[in-house]
Formats: structure tokens, sequence, C-alpha cells
């Protein structure tokens, strides 16, 4: 069945043919047979279905092969639904997040992704923002303050990432949520590494405003603030 599915595909159409294997209930059928079309096909259903049989059959044998294959479609595939795959993976809790984390990543979903992997998988949140997309850190803070995530492991978190990290979009985040002290020691080794950002040195001077730390004192011989950002603060 799997062959003559192959050779006559675009006759029979994937559609029905997919169709087939499930009323059969083959899922080996159906993943040997999407195999052979979905690194051709721009069907989003072939590619979902191809996703959501691999992982299925991962699950039921316990062959890394098969789990390695989700995570390859939805590495390098640009034709699946990007919310449907995100639930199904999100409802599959396949024994690693690799896959799910290539979704989220490529899709911004990060903040799901980030919710998903708190607390349990804490060491892929760490991955993800280290060697993944350091860029999108202040998203992951954002939601791990939602959830109430110890201060320390966000300072841990920011510590392992350092500079890749961008100063912005990571004020703005935790500005919204009234935990900017929480920033002070990464900003100050910021400064100490010799940053000029203003928007290190914004933030840095908000936190000695709102403590009144030698705020006068910083204000007169910081150089790299930027005026109306903290006039406005003041």
């Amino acid at each position: 069945v799997v062959n003559v599915a192959k050779e006559y595909s675009d006759s029979l159409h994937p559609e029905s043919l997919i169709a087939l294997f499930d009323e059969i209930q083959s899922t080996m059928g159906l993943f040997h047979y999407l195999g052979a079309i979905v690194n051709t096909s721009t069907d989003p259903e072939v590619h979902f279905k191809y996703i959501e049989a691999a992982s299925n059959l991962g699950k039921q044998s316990h062959n890394p092969t098969y789990f390695a294959e989700v995570e390859r479609v939805c590495k390098d595939s640009t034709s699946y639904d990007p919310e449907r795959v995100k639930n199904f993976l999100l409802e599959a809790k396949l024994p690693e997040p690799r896959p799910l984390i290539h979704v989220c990543d490529r899709h911004n979903f990060v903040e799901e992704l980030t919710e998903y992997m708190y607390p349990e998988m804490m060491k892929y949140i760490v991955v993800y923002v280290q060697k993944v997309s350091p860029q999108k850190t202040p998203k992951v803070v954002g939601k791990l303050l939602d959830l109430d995530c110890e201060t320390e492991t966000i300072q841990n978190l920011l510590n392992s990432v350092r500079s890749m990290c961008p100063v912005e979009p990571l004020v703005e985040e935790v500005e919204k949520r009234n935990k900017l002290r929480i920033l002070e020691p990464w900003l100050e080794q910021r400064v100490r590494e010799g940053s000029t950002e203003p928007a290190t040195h914004n933030a840095v001077g908000k936190i000695y405003v709102t403590l009144n730390r030698n705020a006068e004192d910083w204000l007169q011989t910081n150089r790299f603030y930027e005026s109306p950002v903290l006039g406005q603060f003041c």
C-alpha cells in the first residue's frame, strides 16, 4: 500500500491517501508515505501529519530516529501551520522539547515556550537563551517574572547570557512589571565592562534615583545617559 501511495501520490492526492492511512490506523504506513513526499511538498497538511505520525511512533517505540525527524521538519520546513504544530507539540509532551523550541523560536511563541518549560525544564530555557536566541532573552525574562520565578534564578540566567541580551527590550519587559531593580547587578556589570550604551546607563540611573543612591553625583558625572529619559523619570 505504501509503495502504491508513493508512486501514485500526485494522481490520488495526498489528502485522500492520508485519510486512507488514518482509516486503516496505519501510523507506520502514513509515516513512510509522507516521508517520501514531505521534502518536496508545500502542503501544510502533509507536514503536520508527518510531524504527528513521527511523534506518535517515537512515543510508542522510544526510537530517537522518529524524534529526530520531528525536529528536522520543525526546524527546516516553511510549509506547516505554526499555530497548529505548536499546539500539537504542547499537548504531545515529547521526551525533550527541541522540536517545540524550533517552532516557537521561528514563529515568536517565546512566552508560551517559556511557560511550558518552566520550572521542570529550566535547563532548556538556559540553553535556549545562551545558544539559540539570546536576543529573545527579554521575552523569556518577562514571562519568568509572570510565573513568579525567583529573582536569583533570573539573575543567574542573565549572567549566563551576558552582553548577548539586548538591553533596551529587557528594561522594557521588567519595567512594565515594576521589577527594574532585579537588573541592577547585570546592568552594573555591563558598565564595568565598558558599555557606553545609553539604554544601559538610563536604566542604571533610574535605579539609583529610585533608591536615592548618590543619584545627584551620578547624574552630574555620568556622560552616557540620556537627559530627556531620566528627566521624565525624575
